[in-house]
């Protein structure tokens, strides 16, 4: 191997963190300003707190999915292994937060819920986005 081969390699492997990372703080930002969106809806009686939760629900799942299929065509692994782990990231995200803010988190409750459908929006987006084809060459 030339010196520039192995630069690329390194280049590879250590940019893989870093799509990963951008596709879970993606999914971040998503579930931050539509929980904003929310809250701001909320608070002008637009919504009631009812049909807030099942809105939250929709909303984390639709920012897993989003978070995993950014990353799903740049990773080597598969797009199900790939779109889970960014859900997982996601998930452990949101788990450490409510363990910050709240110290417990009812798992029988909303908790679990919104945990299970972050995860869900992960497989979804696994199974969903498929990696490009890989090119072939013409033979004529």
């Amino acid at each position: 191997m030339t010196t520039t081969e192995k630069t690329t390699v390194r280049r590879k492997s250590g940019a893989l963190w870093v799509i990963v990372a951008r596709g879970v703080l993606l999914s971040l930002l998503v579930w931050a300003c539509g929980t904003g969106l929310l809250a701001g809806v909320m608070t002008a009686g637009v919504i009631g707190e009812e049909s807030a939760f099942p809105i939250l629900l929709g909303l984390t799942a639709f920012a897993a999915f989003l978070g995993a299929v950014s990353v799903v065509r740049h990773t080597p692994w598969g797009s199900l292994m790939s779109a889970a782990f960014v859900a997982a990231c996601f998930t452990t995200l949101l788990l450490c937060m409510g363990l910050l803010s709240w110290r417990q988190i009812a798992w029988g409750g909303h908790g679990g819920q919104l945990l299970a459908w972050s995860t869900a929006g992960g497989i979804a987006a696994g199974i969903l986005g498929r990696r490009r084809p890989k090119k072939r060459r013409r033979t004529w």
